[in-house]
């Protein structure tokens, strides 16, 4: 996965990635060129804190060691992936919703006490990120994953590493404007017009009611009806003919297209990629590729001929692996720094 610039890597180093999640956490040991070699998860509420979930973690990696026939001593690493606003100076987490009692705590110290190797802290959003940039081998290119769901999250590899920022911050493309008249929606933050608003799904479900609301009651298919309307309904009747409903996909694309646009307009990355579950379908359906394309046109309309014609959009590959991959990784630097 990731590009090996020691000719002679340490044979039979191992690297533990742990991805955590209000709801889940996800673990896997990863080998020197970045290939899974097991993985598992456990809910995240019983648990609770940071420690409890790195014993959990240590405890994991040594069963897995066994099951693998390795030594303990191959472990190498332990890379964390946290979301939320993470202070990439000190790794505090200055701003996590649905992980109660990590806020404030010191995690890489933590983590380093509780594994004694070398550790490391990273944002959820640039962990896959950084995962995603090995896969293409990318070198020290740059790289940037945009994650579509209720949110709107963004990781961003800038010259080969991933970038939190000052504040723990960039990427936080959800909050970027895409509308800036005065009746432009209120984001859940406070400011309006932002693009979470508009292209986070219940922005998009917003959307849709409010064009069926002006379509023909007997026009409007059963599956647009459903008081628990999902994105994945919309797709549906949009690969189904429906044309309100491939409007507000197109709509949806270029909203996107518009932020993609800022963003390469302000760090000029060789590849962005969409991920996440609001895809519309992604590379395996005609609904995605053409949300994809027009997010393309768009980026390309909107941007200098310098950035837009030279940006690589796709869709991400990695999916719900990327962010054990990537706490890996970032561990794999620790070790080797």
């Amino acid at each position: 996965m990731e590009r090996i610039d020691d000719p002679s890597p340490p044979p039979n180093k191992l690297f533990l990635g742990i991805d955590v999640g209000g709801t889940n956490v996800k673990l896997g040991l990863v080998d020197w060129q970045g290939v899974m070699q097991c993985k598992g998860s456990t809910a995240t509420p019983p648990l609770k804190t940071p420690g409890n979930i790195f014993r959990f973690a240590m405890e994991f990696a040594s069963l897995q060691l066994e099951g693998l026939g390795c030594a303990h001593g191959d472990l190498a690493g332990v890379g964390l992936a946290v979301p939320g606003v993470l202070d990439t100076r000190d790794f505090i987490l200055r701003e996590v919703v649905n992980l109660p009692g990590w806020y404030g705590e010191p995690l890489l110290q933590i983590l380093s006490e509780t594994s004694k190797l070398p550790s490391a802290v990273v944002n959820d959003a640039n962990s896959a990120a950084y995962a995603e940039h090995g896969l293409r081998e990318l070198g020290d290119k740059s790289l940037a994953l945009v994650t579509l769901g209720t949110g709107i999250g963004c990781g961003v590899v800038i010259g080969g590493d991933p970038h939190g920022g000052d504040h723990g911050c960039a990427g936080e493309l959800g909050h970027i404007a895409v509308r800036f008249d005065r009746d432009a929606i209120e984001c859940t933050c406070g400011s309006r017009g932002h693009l979470e608003s508009y292209a986070g799904s219940a922005g998009v479900i917003a959307r849709m009611r409010d064009a069926l609301a002006a379509c023909p009651n007997d026009s409007v298919p059963a599956g647009l009806r459903d008081p628990e309307l999902t994105p994945r309904d919309i797709a549906k009747e949009a690969a189904g003919g429906f044309e309100p409903a491939q409007r507000i996909i197109d709509e949806t694309a270029q909203y996107v297209g518009q932020a993609v646009g800022m963003l390469g307009q302000v760090i000029d990355p060789a590849v962005v990629l969409l991920g996440g579950a609001m895809t519309f379908g992604g590379a395996r359906s005609v609904t995605g590729q053409r949300f994809l394309e027009v997010v393309r046109e768009t980026v390309k309309r909107t941007t200098l001929v310098q950035v837009g014609g030279n940006i690589v959009i796709e869709f991400a590959s990695l999916g719900n692996d990327a962010g054990v991959l990537g706490a890996a990784m970032v561990a794999k630097q620790a070790y080797r720094s």
